[in-house]
């Protein structure tokens, strides 16, 4: 299958999936895992910094017009963590590694770095979100703390769905 086809499987269900899936769960009321980043993170790596930002931001936008919400606010989120990816793949995953390989999703870096990779990307998605929900620094402590924790529960789904489509997982030791 080629890339482009294969892409965009990628894309349509990860939005399907977090309109009618992910935006029903809830944990605490407030916590919503966003699973639809990991369109961003499994991007190739050598792909053009403009089409990253072009592909994040059509996800982003995508994700507004289904579901209710402020318009634009993940389309702005996406887009930060886009113009944001390629600094975090290069404090997290050895040059070697990623000049290797063609993107995240051959399982070819360890299983390790790849959580920090998108713990990092997932981290700056929601902090632009849920400060672009609020409109307002108040409170900051409770944001910052549902920043957090949405993060790690967003991480973790993320992680799931990775393991669950991956051929060969590389441990680290």
């Amino acid at each position: 299958m080629n890339d482009f086809v294969k892409y965009s499987l990628w894309f349509a269900c990860l939005v399907l999936l977090q309109e009618f899936l992910f935006n029903n769960i809830q944990f605490i009321h407030f916590l919503s895992p966003y699973i639809y980043i990991y369109m961003i993170l499994i991007l190739p790596f050598n792909m053009h910094p403009a089409s990253v930002l072009t592909v994040s931001f059509g996800l982003g936008l995508s994700v507004d017009i289904i579901s209710a919400g402020i318009l634009g606010a993940h389309a702005a989120a996406c887009t930060a963590a886009a113009f944001c990816r390629n600094f975090i793949i290069k404090i997290t995953i050895p040059r070697v590694e990623y000049e290797s390989i063609y993107t995240a999703t051959a399982m070819q870096i360890k299983l390790k770095l790849f959580v920090l990779y998108a713990f990092l990307l997932v981290f700056v998605h929601h902090f632009i979100l849920f400060l672009l929900e609020i409109l307002s620094l108040d409170n900051f402590i409770f944001t910052f703390v549902r920043i957090f924790v949405s993060s790690i529960i967003s991480t973790v789904f993320i992680i799931l769905i990775k393991l669950l489509f991956s051929k060969e997982i590389k441990r680290s030791t």
